[in-house]
């Protein structure tokens, strides 16, 4: 069953090949929080290039407008775009986009335990957290790597899970199961991608205590964001927190206006 979603509907003719907002869909089905769904649909707007760097995205009214919502839902999602970089409040302009069309693959970013699989290596979770607060699991688990009776702890991994997606998952032993394999098997439930902000969390005792005897260091590399399907639909909200023992590599792709405009200011 296809669930209506929130936004105007296309002319008999076709879609307007200029069009964006009408593009943009709120699903009203979705346990997601409205102004979640709005901020995802305009990051990927603006990462697909719909909306270009110094160009305005819709305004408050419109987007309000658009999908009958209401003006704090979105402001909470402008908030949202804002505190990650790709956008900026000009007065008198309006919100304008001031992201370049640039990709980033973290190469060793996906389920930690298929990975480590993958490598002939034997993967190891100790629980830090499981409990249910505000309809959703809380699981944070640190995450290494078996050599012998000895245990290199690599990454700390927290989950928010909507118990509405996910009834009894609360009930499951993560300590020895893998939670993407429990998705995909008992939830019928795909993580496809991820889309994440990537900043530097204090070194808590917690992390100093699970990293021991990594280097002691102010801080410590954290992925957050959200985990989607196929479907662009919410597979969870996660945060990891690295150890400073990962080494991580990043691929870049610059979109092609800016490699031409890049090697322009170059050549001047």
């Amino acid at each position: 069953m296809t669930h209506p979603s929130m936004s105007d509907a296309s002319t008999a003719a076709g879609e307007r090949p200029d069009d964006r907002l009408s593009r943009l869909r709120l699903d009203l089905y979705s346990s997601e929080q409205l102004y979640r769904q709005l901020y995802r649909a305009l990051r990927a707007a603006i990462l697909s290039g719909d909306f270009s760097e110094g160009e305005a995205i819709p305004s408050e009214n419109q987007l309000r407008d658009q999908f009958g919502i209401a003006r704090t839902t979105v402001r909470n999602a402008m908030a949202l775009l804002v505190s990650e970089g790709l956008v900026q409040q000009v007065r008198g302009r309006g919100t304008i986009v001031s992201h370049r069309p640039i990709s980033h693959n973290i190469w060793n970013f996906g389920s930690f335990t298929e990975l480590a699989r993958r490598q002939g290596q034997r993967p190891v979770t100790r629980v830090l957290e499981h409990r249910v607060e505000n309809g959703e699991l809380l699981l944070v688990r640190a995450r290494g790597l078996a050599n012998g009776d000895s245990v290199t702890w690599l990454n700390v991994d927290t989950s928010e899970l909507d118990l509405a997606l996910y009834p009894g998952i609360e009930r499951y032993d993560f300590a020895a199961q893998s939670l993407y394999e429990v998705l995909r098997r008992d939830y019928d439930r795909h993580p496809l991608r991820s889309e994440l902000l990537l900043t530097v969390v204090p070194a808590s005792e917690r992390l100093k205590e699970v990293f021991a005897p990594a280097p002691d260091v102010p801080g410590y590399l954290c992925a957050s964001g959200d985990v989607l399907d196929a479907d662009d639909r919410l597979v969870e909200r996660t945060s990891i927190v690295y150890s400073p023992a990962v080494q991580m590599k990043f691929a870049t792709r610059w979109g092609r206006e800016t490699a031409a405009h890049s090697a322009q200011e170059n050549k001047t």
